[in-house]
């Protein structure tokens, strides 16, 4: 995603493996897809936002950034923030400043963000508002609350700010495990997920979805 680091292992082909630094996910990725960016200072808060040529609306678009994405402002007014796109050949942007919070910023109501993504195509390995799997929209939410879990499921349910509950306790934000999928408590009886049954991201109540895939393996709550 835009201005994450990534950490070069080993070059073949013009494709690179390495980790990602927010994660330390390990994977592979095209030699020409990375370059350097400043420090980011903010992050793409909406589902997705566009980079326009000139602090004006009608100007050429560049291309968008979707959630989560992270930039270095340059210079602001009141509308408008200018980013740095390539800083060895002076290239910028202009975003909507209402797209973007500091990089420190945490939602309070991170859940949220998941709900704000009902109906985004299901994509198994999508990490984007354009297409997203299950633990991609936890990892996406829970960062903008301020929170960093790994990104696959099978990762998550070991992270170590989670602990058991039982079914008593289901609230808003518990987060529910299967064998290989995870979804997101909206309340105790309903859940947000992006699922492969419905194609997107949707919200259904949690007796349909125990009748359709079973009961859970585990439902586990943050933890301080």
């Amino acid at each position: 995603m835009f201005g994450e680091s990534f950490q070069i292992i080993k070059i073949e082909n013009n494709f690179c493996y390495g980790k990602l630094l927010t994660d330390n996910y390990f994977g592979w990725i095209k030699l020409q897809d990375l370059g350097e960016l400043p420090e980011a200072s903010h992050r793409v808060i909406a589902i997705r936002t566009i980079v326009y040529k000139c602090n004006d609306i009608k100007s050429k678009s560049i291309f968008y950034l979707p959630l989560g994405s992270q930039v270095k402002i340059i210079s602001k007014n009141k509308e408008w923030a200018k980013i740095n796109l390539n800083p060895t050949s002076n290239i910028y942007g202009f975003i909507t400043l209402k797209h973007l919070t500091p990089i420190s910023s945490q939602v309070l109501d991170w859940v949220k963000i998941a709900e704000s993504l009902i109906k985004t195509p299901y994509k198994w390995g999508g990490r984007d508002s354009i297409s997203i799997d299950c633990s991609s929209l936890v990892q996406l939410s829970l960062q903008a609350g301020g929170i960093s879990i790994p990104r696959n499921s099978s990762q998550q349910k070991l992270f170590e700010k989670l602990e058991p509950i039982d079914i008593k306790e289901f609230k808003r934000g518990n987060l529910m495990f299967w064998d290989g999928h995870v979804g997101i408590l909206i309340s105790k009886d309903k859940i947000v997920h992006s699922n492969a049954f419905h194609m997107m991201v949707s919200i259904e109540n949690l007796s349909t979805v125990f009748k359709r895939i079973g009961n859970p393996s585990k439902t586990l709550k943050l933890i301080n």
